[in-house]
């Protein structure tokens, strides 16, 4: 296969700047369009097939012919792999052959060596690997069994080796075929029925073994130290009956679009059914606005005599929103036109009437003109397809998935599970083909969204959204909350740090490096009783870690949880050794516990 560079720019969309992480993300949002669209990463460059002109002659280069297009093999798709196995049991290889794009699965049979003389060989070692991996099988046609040659023959002699793994996620079948055209007089049928064939296998190690003569049109077990073939019954021949393909359905214009990484995006400016200027999302230097609960947006169009039945069941998605706690926001494209009659106040009664029960708002310009920029961008179309268009945006502000077409009875439910489900989970959905999303996790590209927002003259929208380069991973990710925490604790903002950790454990409960930075971070804030709560959690999950052991027994000592702290000292005594920093601080803070508290029990604290 052969794939377009990420970095080269295109004629009609060349990279908008000279940045290279841009022309990197610029690129992998190519090939990500090119993914859901069903194209060629290789430019429809066909599939090859190579024979060889036979044995060279000396001094002459070794000759190859592409014969694809005559074998009817050479198919415009992004090929991956191709197995030879006989499929129809009729003595010849035929192939399967997978793509990306295209049919999933082809399979190509073989007609031009049907009647032919051949033989099948499967392998079984006892010395070497039970499938005798790296063996190789020596076949020489013979007029008789008394005609048997002693060396093999240059130009006549066959051999196949016996191979594991024979392409991209490809097996080929363990039989391996000779096939004899040209050995024999007479017609062809005559030919296969009289000849024979010398078979010797070569194991794996070295060791080479003669299994006589055999007959040809047969199928043959070759067993490591017999020095017998024994013969195998063929299979019943496969009937290959094509079947009508099922109708496709009416395209409805329904779509869910789960989004590899999560999206922030600029302000959307609306008015209220009051007059009032209100806010929407947008992204701030300290990260994308949100409110703290999952939020659709259904962007329509009241001047839509159908706008109503476009949005679907709306008593169904206002009961599911209730129960999950999620917000509705109807924004009216029309009521950029503020009337009168004012078509918001228009559409809220339509909505009304229909059984809505969210916010209602009209667009503004700015919003009427980012709204389908970023439907657009996020559904790699020039034009956004018809309303209306629905946005799932998280409790931070970030967009998650986006809807098209009409809402049915169980979607939203469907979405906010998605939403509380994993990370990998969710970039699986996310593609046409799981597991082979091209995006570099977590990294949004804003190179076209920006440029389109350019195009629209939205330079208020642009310079928000460059604040998003700054905050592109996850800020829910428990990775950058921790880092973020770690920053704040070095500039000593303790209150700041523990609400990270906090977040970190929020998104990944079992994250032990979130769980040591909360429990010191709490011991530093003097809370001595939680720290040591926090300490246990990550000794739960990494009993071994002798730091955190020690740490625990600081924090036992400072909570006056003095037998912990005895426990654990003679846990990270043994481990760690007597001398150890941890152990000797240990040991102090237990030493000074003791003095100063009067403790009567047995300490370990010696004459520190």
């Amino acid at each position: 296969m052969v794939s377009r560079s990420p970095f080269e720019p295109t004629p009609d969309d060349p990279a908008s700047d000279d940045d290279p992480l841009d022309r990197y993300l610029d690129g992998w949002a190519r090939l990500n369009a090119s993914m859901r669209r069903g194209e060629s990463w290789s430019g429809g460059e066909r599939n090859a097939a190579f024979l060889s002109s036979g044995p060279p002659r000396p001094g002459a280069p070794f000759d190859l012919a592409d014969v694809a297009p005559v074998l009817g093999l050479d198919h415009p798709d992004d090929g991956r792999s191709a197995a030879r196995i006989d499929v129809d049991f009729d003595g010849d290889d035929d192939l399967v052959v997978s793509s990306r794009t295209g049919p999933r699965v082809r399979v190509l049979a073989n007609r031009l060596a049907d009647g032919a003389a051949n033989i099948a060989v499967r392998l079984v070692g006892t010395e070497s690997n039970r499938e005798a991996a790296g063996a190789v099988v020596f076949a020489t046609p013979v007029a008789s069994e008394d005609s048997v040659p002693e060396e093999f023959i240059e130009g006549v002699t066959q051999r196949r080796s016996r191979t594991i793994g024979s392409g991209y996620l490809g097996q080929s079948s363990a039989w391996l075929r000779f096939a004899f055209g040209a050995y024999a007089s007479g017609d062809l049928a005559a030919r296969a029925r009289s000849l024979r064939v010398h078979l010797v296998v070569r194991w794996p190690g070295g060791d080479v073994e003669d299994f006589g003569v055999v007959r040809a049109r047969r199928r043959y077990v070759l067993t490591q130290g017999t020095g017998a073939a024994r013969e195998s019954s063929t299979p019943p021949a496969l009937l290959h009956a094509p079947a009508a393909l099922p109708d496709a359905p009416e395209p409805d214009g329904r779509r869910r679009v789960v989004l590899p990484a999560t999206t922030s995006f600029p302000s959307l400016l609306t008015r209220s059914r009051g007059g009032r200027a209100a806010r929407l999302f947008g992204i701030t230097p300290r990260g994308p606005r949100g409110i703290g609960r999952p939020v659709v947006v259904i962007g329509w169009d009241s001047a839509d005599p159908d706008a109503i039945e476009a949005i679907g069941d709306i008593p169904a998605l206002v009961a599911e929103a209730e129960e999950a706690g999620v917000a509705l926001v109807a924004m009216d494209l029309a009521a950029v036109n503020t009337g009168p009659p004012d078509p918001l106040e228009l559409g809220a009664t339509r909505l009304a009437a229909a059984g809505w029960r969210g916010e209602v708002f009209g667009a503004t310009a700015s919003s009427a003109a980012i709204l389908p920029e970023l439907v657009g961008w996020r559904l790699d179309r020039t034009e956004p397809p018809p309303g209306p268009w629905s946005l799932v945006v998280e409790g931070d502000g970030r967009l998650a998935m986006i809807r098209t077409g009409a809402w049915r009875e169980g979607d939203l439910a469907a979405d906010v599970e998605l939403l509380s489900s994993s990370e990998d989970r969710r970039a699986s959905v996310s593609t046409p083909y799981p597991g082979l999303w091209a995006n570099p996790p977590g990294i949004p590209e804003f190179t076209r969204f920006r440029s389109r927002l350019e195009r629209r003259g939205l330079s208020d929208a642009v310079r928000e959204l460059n604040l998003a380069r700054v905050t592109t991973p996850s800020i829910a990710s428990a990775e950058v909350q921790i880092r973020v925490g770690r920053a704040l604790l070095g500039r000593g903002d303790l209150e700041g740090a523990l609400a990270r950790f906090d977040g970190a454990l929020e998104a990944e409960p079992e994250n032990v490096l979130a769980h040591r930075a909360r429990a010191y971070t709490l011991h530093l804030l003097e809370r001595y009783a939680e720290a040591l709560a926090a300490w246990n959690e990550a000794l739960r999950l990494d009993p071994d870690d002798t730091d955190t052991r020690g740490n625990r027994a600081l924090a036992a000592v400072a909570a006056g949880e003095l037998d912990v702290a005895r426990e654990d000292l003679t846990a990270v005594a043994a481990a760690a050794g007597e001398d150890a920093p941890i152990t000797v601080a240990v040991r102090r803070a237990l030493a000074l516990a003791l003095r100063d508290g009067g403790d009567d029990g047995e300490g370990d604290g010696g004459d520190e």
